[in-house]
């Protein structure tokens, strides 16, 4: 049996690496400084944040149509795939997932559309486990429950380097923002079981940032073994590889599965020096 992957662009996946795991992407728009551009396929993450910054008003974006995933959906018939497995960013967070479902009830190929209550890194963990199983000739049935159970499993934490996106998408004050940036208090969200961003915790600097994810890695790891993560970062890198080493320092097991250029759906709230890390079990 053939059976087809598809996610959207909120999974912020290289080119490169879609194509070597041969999964299908179908791009989020983004409205940015009067533009509407396809996420990823006209915006790379890099240029994204270049406009961003330069915009007056916080960026927007939007689902992709049903159409959209019905022609993607009927051309992998079409190439002879038997079944696809479509894994998109939780639906708090997007419309994305209703036009996946809605398509997938308009195509004669069965489509199974999941909800990865997740989104960005985390949403990537859950593709990477669906092709995995894929690779090892696991069945559609299989790979659909499976990806659903890990879903619940599979959490993303990230911390804000700036307030100013913040902000200006409402989640805090003016105000709020000027008494954290005195006191140099850093913010670290979470998408909840749900995968709607949460907060989760102030720590003082970036220091506290880095201090309080390795903390979550150890909790993590404490219930459930080895760990699979993956981070992502807005033009951050060098902190991801602290965070990497004092991981490591920890004496945490873990395997890192990717390093992702923090797209528009996440980073449009969190702004250019969030780092994010997300995290699931490796074997489960």
């Amino acid at each position: 049996m053939r059976i087809a992957i598809v996610t959207d662009s909120t999974c912020d996946w290289s080119p490169e690496e879609y194509e070597q795991n041969n999964v299908v992407m179908v791009p989020l728009k983004i409205q940015v400084g009067g533009e509407s551009l396809l996420d990823q396929v006209e915006l790379p993450s890099e240029e994204f944040y270049d406009r961003m910054e330069a915009a007056a008003e916080i960026p927007m974006t939007s689902q992709p149509s049903p159409g959209d995933f019905i022609a993607v959906y009927e051309r992998l018939a079409e190439e002879g795939y038997d079944a696809v497995v479509s894994l998109h960013i939780a639906p708090v967070l997007s419309g994305t997932l209703s036009s996946a479902s809605m398509a997938a009830d308009r195509v004669d190929i069965p489509v199974a559309a999941i909800d990865s209550k997740n989104a960005t890194s985390s949403l990537g963990l859950l593709v990477e486990r669906a092709c995995r199983m894929r690779d090892a000739g696991s069945s559609f049935d299989e790979i659909v429950s499976a990806v659903e159970e890990a879903a619940a499993k599979t959490r993303l934490y990230l911390a804000p380097d700036s307030t100013d996106n913040l902000v200006k998408g409402g989640r805090i004050t003016e105000e709020q923002a000027q008494g954290a940036a005195m006191l140099n208090i850093k913010l670290v969200f979470a998408l909840n079981d749900e995968g709607r961003l949460v907060n989760f915790d102030k720590v003082k600097g970036s220091k506290g940032i880095i201090k309080r994810l390795v903390e979550v890695a150890a909790s993590h790891a404490e219930e459930s073994g080895a760990l699979r993560l993956r981070f992502m970062h807005a033009r951050n890198g060098a902190e991801i590889e602290k965070l990497i080493k004092a991981l490591e320092a920890e004496g945490i097991e873990f395997e890192v599965s990717g390093i992702d250029a923090c797209g528009a759906t996440v980073a449009t709230h969190a702004g250019i020096g969030v780092i994010g890390m997300a995290v699931s079990p490796l074997n489960g």
